[in-house]
């Protein structure tokens, strides 16, 4: 998978393979990542990489035993937890190709719909719809088709499992019912709260149900409102505790003393 950005986990900084690494070492297979994630699939060779990462090739073959050593690379410079780390999802190429496929598979599902031909070859005038009472439809205006979509029926929620994704946008009805049980007010749920918790979870891959993304995030709003309420009740300084900040000392004498 070629791409122009690649996911480095938090846990590079935790992982004792990584951190046992000098800085050199750690940089240079940091490189080596960034190297795989713009050649895709594309072998690079050991002199290939000496140049890239503008050492020696006696400095690279230094670096790659020790790489081979920690199981981070392979013997053709793979990095080989590649595959698990990364998702075909972030290429913009299968995204477009996906979604090439889906607009393809959906237009030939239109075109195979059976049409009821006309009677004659001129009877092509579009005859307006009847009422209950069988009298002709008045024309619908375009404001009104707006005003029409504006007041339907919300479209029913997505049930099986899906990742989070930074199009999504909590069903209104739910999330309003959902807070109330947890007695939290709808107004806590700003658009800068919703887009943390997407953006965080987003970046996990986890997938959930609607219900349960629903509940994540209302979990999410009660933690931060529970935090904020410990901080505003948290005094600002003990009643018995030293302030530092008195410089009345300066002024007294020795007999104060």
């Amino acid at each position: 998978m070629a791409n122009q950005w690649f996911r480095l986990y938090g846990e590079f900084a935790t992982d004792p393979k990584v951190q046992m690494l000098s800085e050199a070492y750690q940089r240079r297979y940091i490189m080596l990542l960034c190297l795989r994630c713009s050649n895709g699939d594309v072998t690079l060779h050991d002199d290939e990489i000496s140049f890239q990462l503008r050492i020696s090739s006696e400095e690279w073959a230094a670096t790659k035993t020790v790489l081979l050593g920690k199981k981070l690379i392979t013997e053709d410079n793979r990095p080989t937890a590649w595959d698990k780390r990364q998702y075909l999802s972030d290429s913009s190429a299968a995204r477009v190709a996906a979604h090439r496929a889906k607009k393809k598979a959906d237009k030939k599902q239109v075109c195979n719909v059976t049409e009821t031909p006309p009677d004659t070859e001129t009877d092509t005038e579009v005859k307006p719809s009847l009422t209950p009472a069988g009298e002709d439809a008045a024309p619908v205006e375009p404001e009104q088709e707006l005003a029409q979509a504006a007041h339907a029926e919300p479209a029913a929620p997505v049930t099986g499992l899906f990742p989070m994704h930074l199009e999504w946008v909590p069903d209104q009805v739910q999330l309003k019912a959902r807070a109330a049980m947890a007695g939290l007010s709808l107004d806590l749920f700003d658009r800068e709260a919703i887009a943390g918790f997407v953006i965080h979870h987003e970046a996990k891959g986890l997938a959930k149900t609607e219900r349960e993304w629903l509940a994540a995030l209302v979990n999410w709003v009660k933690r931060d409102s529970v935090q904020s309420a410990q901080v505003l009740r948290m005094p600002a300084r003990r009643a018995n505790a030293p302030d530092f900040s008195d410089t009345s000392w300066r002024t007294m004498t020795e007999y104060d003393l």
